[in-house]
């Protein structure tokens, strides 16, 4: 009998076979979804750039969905008015109002029952005390207190708001606050630029409560995540924690990003930084708040002439803001020397390398979509790219 007769295999084909093999493995990997992590104190706008993607990506809000949000508005409305008037007595030095007949909508408003909130009534009382010069001053004084940063959007557009066939708008939605107690995530897609080789990409963006309570969940959705984004409320210098009175907000988020930053189950995670709230920061800056009463390195802070007008203080301001956190980066991550078991009695000590990581800044607005479709079409860019080069495809 003869034997068939094998000639060994061409080492060039063969090599081809397994960069196929390489590839294909490279290629499913590229098209599963792009995992985008928000993280951030309590009320820095993750929840908002939720909904930006929801209306830019997933063709916004259904009507029930509209609806749904009316209860909502309407308690921001209750929670702001009854902020402002349980407050005017307890601020040092006081506020009065000014119109003391006043006073009986007042109690009103606060001894209000389930069943006395949102009748006509209730929302004469409400438009006269949001227009009584005693209640806005202390509502220029709401630094001092927690009072809901949708509040004076909604008590402005009141009449609109107590029309029976009043549905809310995208910017109604955008402005309406609840507290996330839970983990959400959205999914979309999004057309691949030409030069990333085109075609669409699968993201998930995840959004988790940023309150001191809400983060123990957060190990929870490290795995897996290719880039966090991580937004900052650039207005909230001034103010301290709901939960925590004693702390300001900005040295939370920036002792938060620090942890984040140096977290070990991040490493390769590429990072953006969201600036968020401008709008409201620019709004305190030119109605004279001083960051350099919270943080007094502002005083001798340079800014760089590249960055803008040197001279216009909300600009100074808000690279001050980013500057901080950049020198958070530049710290490099944490070491913590590891130590290694050899045996019974014998260890080794091995100091972690230094990992080298970029950063992304942008000054944001959450609620403003033209900005946020502007500045995610670089977000969606570099997290490609960041994808594309952990699987050696760029």
């Amino acid at each position: 009998m003869r034997l068939a007769c094998f000639k060994p295999e061409d080492p060039a084909k063969r090599t081809s076979r397994e960069l196929e093999k390489k590839i294909a493995s490279w290629n499913k990997e590229y098209e599963k979804p792009i995992k985008i992590l928000l993280l951030g104190a309590g009320e820095a706008g993750k929840t908002t750039i939720i909904k930006q993607m929801k209306i830019l990506h997933i063709k916004g809000f259904t009507d029930k969905e509209r609806q749904d949000k009316v209860k909502e508005v309407l308690a921001n409305i209750h929670e702001a008015i009854a902020c402002l008037c349980s407050n005017l007595s307890i601020l040092e030095p006081p506020v009065k109002l000014e119109n003391e007949d006043y006073l009986e909508g007042l109690n009103f408003i606060l001894e209000a029952e389930p069943q006395d909130k949102f009748t006509k009534e209730y929302f004469r009382w409400v438009e006269k005390l949001w227009n009584d010069k005693g209640i806005q001053e202390c509502y220029n004084r709401a630094n001092e207190f927690q009072l809901i940063e949708s509040g004076k959007y909604f008590l402005d557009k009141l009449h609109a708001v107590q029309n029976e066939n009043y549905v809310p708008s995208d910017q109604d939605i955008l402005h309406c606050r609840r507290k996330t107690t839970s983990i959400q995530r959205i999914e979309f897609s999004i057309d691949v630029p030409k030069r990333f080789g085109g075609g669409t990409q699968d993201f998930w963006m995840i959004d988790v409560g940023g309150q001191r309570s809400e983060r123990k969940k957060w190990i929870q959705v490290f795995a897996g995540i290719q880039a966090i984004l991580f937004l900052v409320a650039s207005s909230s210098f001034d103010q301290t924690l709901r939960e925590k009175n004693q702390v300001n907000r900005m040295e939370e988020a920036l002792n938060l990003f620090d942890d984040v930053w140096n977290s070990k189950f991040l490493l390769d995670s590429g990072f953006i930084l969201f600036l968020n709230k401008q709008d409201v920061l620019e709004d305190k800056i030119r109605k004279g708040k001083d960051i350099g009463n919270y943080f007094p390195d502002y005083r001798t802070y340079n800014m760089d002439p590249k960055d803008g007008n040197t001279g216009d203080e909300y600009m100074r301001t808000r690279c001050f803001i980013r500057d901080m956190f950049i020198e958070v980066t530049k710290k490099g991550r944490r070491q913590g020397d590891r130590k290694w078991s050899m045996g019974p009695g014998f260890t080794v000590t091995v100091e972690e390398p230094q990992i080298q990581k970029e950063i992304y800044t942008h000054f944001t607005i959450a609620t403003d979509t033209s900005n946020i479709r502007t500045v995610f079409m670089d977000v969606h860019s570099m997290v490609i790219s960041w994808n594309l080069k952990s699987y050696g495809l760029d």
